[in-house]
């Protein structure tokens, strides 16, 4: 039974095979793909947006920054290139 005070009563507890994570999410794998895209970083680009334009929901910005270990999504720097991977390797690892 959970205490309705609780301060973990509305996290999430994900399980990877036997391994269970309260209240955070395993990382996305990150080694580099074929099908990866590249993106050449300019002024007044988002990590949403480009969630959007590669991948075609704004939801999933938190691929972009997994897979380019971006700690702080609103600094993304000019010029960096960033690695986009497929919309299909992520939907797989997703649903994995």
């Amino acid at each position: 039974m959970t205490d309705d005070r609780s301060r973990y009563r509305d996290c999430i507890i994900y399980q990877d095979g036997e391994t269970q994570f309260f209240g955070a999410r395993q990382r996305l794998d990150a080694t580099p793909q074929p099908d990866d895209r590249f993106h050449l970083v300019v002024d007044g680009d988002r990590v949403d947006l480009l969630a959007a334009q590669y991948l075609g929901d704004p939801t999933l910005w938190w691929v972009i920054c997994d897979v380019n270990d971006i700690a702080f999504p609103l600094e993304l720097l000019v010029g960096t290139t960033l690695r986009i991977p497929s919309l299909e390797r992520v939907m797989l690892e997703l649903l994995d």
